[in-house]
């Protein structure tokens, strides 16, 4: 794990920069040192002279800080680049909207301005095209994505106490785009300023169309101006470990303050500038069991020529078969979690283990034992696992692991499971006796023979088995959680393959 990041975050400044930097320096030199400071609200103010040593070098800012753009015509004066960029020296302007990603993998989502309306300006507002950027932004290469670590936006989301046991009893202005932002992005930390209000709601778990991804939990903190006279807070520290490389299982930890999320279901859909009444409207209409016809939709037909696992398929990557066999073949996994991870396949067309024929069930199970032989060589056991869900030509997996990780895997995987509200039972009877034909499934198969089942009733984790495999507990490679992230280029994999295929060739299957 990588060291925690320590961060500072502070409301509007409006001009008192001599007071801010100072306190911010005696903090740093007491509690640091701190990575960043970032400022939410109005940076700038009437008066900005005290910034004038600092721009010239008279002065310094101890710690990089970082600062939004203007919520008013009067601040537009002060930002000469609207995409952001250098003031001075450690004091850096984002921008109108982006994510800032530090070297430590910690993930910043913000957002300047406020939201557009008939009297405020285009160049310090924003709409449902900059939140839907800012979104895609967020999860574009992240098919794995659990959310961001802060979200900044000076404005507040609309609706943010909804839900609150503190049922705090200020009004504030708050925007309806930025609250569909933050049920998208699912930030950790949520700060914005302008109400000259120190606010620290209960955390919020967030929200998912079905139980494919984790839903992490949102601390919302607003935070008031600097140096206001009724000393409401204005400065916070926050010490973090980039989301992506936090346990999962912190992630999922509940605390006894916790509050569903205060935003409606229908913010979930992509589209931010539909009115919630419509959403909810919507939303109504899709589950609504009144005397509406169910739409029978015609069964689509299996083209095998097409498949990308059968092996005769021209779309099969015959590049990565380590072996084949009469009616079993051993492939290299696309973005494995380690290089000989395997995947063991019929050679025709079969969508699951539990329909296989005898004659190549007993040849499936021959190239597990060849698995098993070839891992022994380095201390290391296989864990075989197959999700019959949302695929459509059978797939075992073999992942190799130390043995010494092997006794923790049964509990770390009931223990994932549980996150999803998952129940995995133990298999002691025969596969397609719980699983007939169609009946969408997990199994894993422990080194010492025991499985695990879950028959699937709705939704599923699709990379659920990698997940666990992969957590700090078993690999601890959290960064290979989703195959989409590891994949390799076609040359790599080819020279991948070759070298696994002399390694494994001792182990064979000769039929």
């Amino acid at each position: 794990m990588t060291e925690k990041q320590r961060v500072l975050l502070c409301g509007d400044v409006e001009g008192r920069f001599k007071l801010l930097f100072n306190k911010v320096d005696a903090i740093n030199k007491k509690s640091g040192p701190f990575d960043f400071l970032f400022c939410v609200g109005n940076f700038f103010g009437k008066n900005n002279a005290d910034l004038e040593p600092f721009k010239a070098g008279t002065k310094t800012i101890s710690v990089p800080t970082y600062i939004m753009g203007p919520n008013d015509d009067e601040g537009l004066v002060h930002y000469t680049d609207p995409t952001g960029g250098e003031i001075c020296t450690n004091l850096t302007y984002l921008g109108k909207h982006g994510l800032y990603t530090a070297s430590s993998g910690l993930k910043i989502a913000y957002l300047s301005g406020v939201e557009k309306g008939k009297d405020v300006a285009k160049e310090c507002s924003f709409d449902h095209k900059d939140v839907t950027a800012l979104r895609n932004s967020c999860l574009k290469g992240c098919p794995s994505f659990r959310g961001v670590d802060v979200l900044l936006t000076s404005q507040w989301p609309e609706g943010i106490s909804n839900l609150d046991e503190q049922k705090p009893d200020f009004e504030y202005q708050g925007s309806r785009l930025i609250s569909w932002l933050a049920t998208h992005i699912k930030p950790r930390y949520h700060v914005s300023g302008l109400e000259n209000v120190h606010y620290e709601r209960s955390p919020y778990r967030n929200q998912h169309e079905s139980q494919d991804g984790i839903n992490i939990a949102t601390r919302f903190i607003a935070l008031a101006k600097v140096a206001n006279p009724e000393k409401k807070k204005w400065l916070y520290a926050l010490n973090l470990t980039p989301l992506d490389k936090t346990k999962i299982t912190e992630l999922m930890m509940k605390t006894t303050d916790e509050t569903p999320s205060p935003y409606p279901q229908s913010m979930l859909q992509n589209n931010p500038n539909k009115k919630t009444e419509e959403q909810n409207q919507y939303f109504y209409d899709m589950e609504s069991k009144n005397d509406k016809k169910k739409i029978k939709r015609a069964k689509m037909e299996f083209d095998q020529s097409k498949c990308w696992f059968c092996l005769s398929s021209q779309d099969c990557a015959k590049h990565l078969v380590i072996s084949a066999g009469k009616d079993i073949y051993l492939a290299l996994a696309k973005g494995g979690i380690v290089d000989d991870h395997f995947l063991i396949l019929p050679v025709t067309h079969y969508q699951s283990i539990s329909i296989l024929p005898d004659n190549v069930k007993e040849e499936l199970r021959l190239y597990k034992e060849a698995i098993k032989l070839y891992c022994a060589l380095n201390d290391r056991v296989p864990v075989f696992f197959e999700r019959n869900f949302k695929t459509s030509h059978c797939q075992l997996q073999a992942v190799p692991i130390h043995k010494n990780q092997a006794p923790a895997l049964k509990e770390t995987f009931q223990e994932i499971a549980g996150v999803y509200h998952i129940t995995m039972k133990e298999l002691n009877e025969d596969l397609k006796e719980v699983a007939p034909p169609g009946a969408p499934y997990f199994l894993v198969e422990f080194p010492n023979g025991e499985q695990l089942f879950y028959k699937i009733k709705k939704d599923f984790p699709l990379q659920f088995g990698r997940e666990v495999l992969c957590s700090d507990r078993i690999l601890d490679v959290p960064d290979r959680f989703d195959w989409k992230d590891c994949q390799l280029s076609r040359e790599k994999e080819y020279m991948l393959a070759e070298n696994i295929k002399a390694k494994f060739r001792p182990f064979d299957v000769k039929l």
